[in-house]
């Protein structure tokens, strides 16, 4: 059996290999810390077919060095890399599982996950199952009712938060940089060309800034953007 370890943290990339190990004592276990460590990545020329290469399972951190541009999953398919993929990753969200699943991963383990059920949900992986928390697909299904009525029209009256500027909850990274991009007046397909996300998972980071800054429409929601101070930086780099 051949299983990969893919984060570029390095502790908790032992600790991922030391978790494969105690599942599969015989198994030949490959770890690495970046992307363009794979041996298809590494020896193939520009432009070249990458030759296949089969994993059993495949463990991947989702930000990884070397998917700048793209997703790890796509990067590991271009290089020639087969297998199923559980995804480990720090990011506890519903619309990173809803990406990290839309690119063809089989599992969204998020790093919090104790090691029993991690064990448990990567041998079901390399089995041909797949595997995401029940909290994570609660909220997934609560999203899928959410985009049946997304629309992209900034005129939308939605109803306002009380005060100006002020957040219901903290932004996650991908909503700062998806607000960052509202700013520049970019449309749905830009963002997601430039973030590598599907234009649904746009449309939906946009209803959570939305709802989270109490805003009516994109317009608003960079205004209270700028009114928190959570443009300034983003705005400044962009005029330079």
């Amino acid at each position: 059996m051949k299983i990969l370890v893919a984060d570029d943290h390095p502790l908790f990339r032992d600790a991922l290999e030391l978790s494969v190990r105690q599942a599969w004592p015989d198994a030949e276990v490959g770890c690495i810390g970046s992307l363009l460590e794979l041996p298809a990545v590494r020896q193939v020329p520009d432009g070249a077919p990458a030759p296949a290469f089969r994993y059993d399972l495949i463990v991947l951190d989702w930000r990884m060095p070397g998917a700048e541009g793209s997703n790890p999953v796509s990067v590991l398919r271009q290089a020639g890399i087969q297998g199923p993929v559980a995804v480990v990753t720090g990011a506890e969200d519903p619309l990173t599982a809803l990406e990290v699943l839309r690119c063809g991963a089989e599992a969204y383990l998020p790093k919090t996950t104790p090691r029993r059920v991690l064990a448990q949900a990567l041998r079901l992986v390399a089995e041909g199952g797949s595997f995401v928390p029940k909290c994570v697909a609660l909220d997934l299904m609560h999203m899928t009712d959410l985009s049946l009525d997304i629309d992209e029209a900034d005129d939308a009256e939605d109803p306002v938060a009380e005060g100006e500027g002020v957040l219901s909850s903290p932004l996650t990274d991908r909503e700062q940089q998806v607000l960052s991009m509202l700013a520049t007046g970019a449309t749905n397909k830009e963002i997601g060309r430039h973030l590598s996300l599907q234009e649904v998972t746009v449309k939906l980071h946009t209803r959570r800034i939305l709802r989270k800054l109490g805003a009516r429409n994109r317009t608003d929601a960079v205004r209270r953007a700028q009114q928190a101070g959570l443009l300034s930086r983003s705005l400044d780099e962009a005029s330079s």
